[in-house]
């Protein structure tokens, strides 16, 4: 049968182990095509997990991570990691191999703080990137071999770890460029100023704060994103704080007053403005959707 969306503690990673009668205390969760196939999310949720997916179809779905939108084709690699705020637009329907895990997983083996140190899982990160056939292939045979080897708990950690480094050496090797060696000012703005929205957009969402930040004019904070991202620094942090607020009312049961204080919000009506010129519906419509 399938579960109902608890909107009251709506946690996606518990939501597709229900749906696929998998343990909630594994931690972790193998998902493909079939696993979306009834889940229905369609809104904004905040991940509570590591994430790490690739396509093996697809002529391009958007995935919007923040406000930042991510064409996601065959061949493409994905990694979220815990408290970013995410959303499919459309019908998700390609073949794909996702891991789903939490740091518990690496107990007992290693310590999990490595994780840490991979900044493709958060904000500011580079979240999707293509990959060539052979590293296609290369992160499809570990994807078969976890598969092959799922109901074997003491297997999962070591292919799972191996995923992740085959990861970082991709993201390593992207455009050629050394890790930790030189990007474009542009790249390094733009990674810059998404980490920034994510600490500071509740108490700071002139872009005027961001530019001081970033020791650049607002105008030309403008001109990167929109050459890097397509859209200018206040239509971004717009949209961002909106990608918040549906995800915290779809997923939690705070009321719309808490919700608009979370948000930095001077009072309710000012949210609601706001809320419904980037939406065109109120907070207390979206939520009954």
């Amino acid at each position: 049968m399938q579960q109902k969306l608890n909107l009251k503690s709506f946690n996606l990673y518990e939501f597709l182990k229900h749906q696929n009668s998998e343990s909630l205390y594994a931690p972790y969760f193998l998902a493909d095509k079939q696993t979306y196939k009834n889940a229905h999310v369609n809104f904004p949720f905040r991940t509570s997990t590591y994430g790490l997916g690739i396509t093996y179809s697809g002529e391009g779905d958007v995935f919007t991570i923040g406000s930042t939108d991510y064409l996601v084709k065959t061949g493409c690699l994905m990694t979220i990691g815990p408290g970013l705020v995410c959303q499919w637009k459309g019908n998700y329907t390609a073949e794909h191999d996702t891991v789903y895990f939490t740091e518990e997983l690496f107990n007992g083996m290693q310590s999990s703080s490595f994780l840490q140190s991979m900044p493709f899982f958060f904000h500011g990160g580079k979240h999707v990137i293509s990959l060539t056939a052979d590293q296609t292939d290369k992160m499809a045979s570990l994807f078969n071999l976890l598969k092959e080897l799922k109901d074997q708990p003491s297997a999962i950690p070591g292919i799972v770890y191996a995923l992740l480094m085959l990861t970082d050496s991709f993201h390593t090797k992207l455009d050629g460029k050394p890790k930790n060696g030189s990007i474009s000012n542009g790249e390094k703005i733009t990674q810059t100023f998404r980490r920034l929205v994510a600490e500071h957009f509740p108490e700071h969402k002139e872009v005027s704060y961001y530019a001081n930040e970033l020791n650049i004019t607002s105008k030309y904070l403008s001109e990167v994103l929109q050459t890097e991202l397509g859209k200018a620094a206040k239509t971004f942090i717009d949209e961002y704080v909106m990608m918040e607020a549906k995800s915290l009312l779809k997923q939690t049961s705070l009321s719309i007053q808490e919700i608009c204080y979370w948000l930095g919000f001077e009072d309710a009506s000012h949210f609601n403005k706001s809320f419904k010129k980037l939406t065109n519906t109120t907070p207390t419509e979206y939520r009954r959707r």
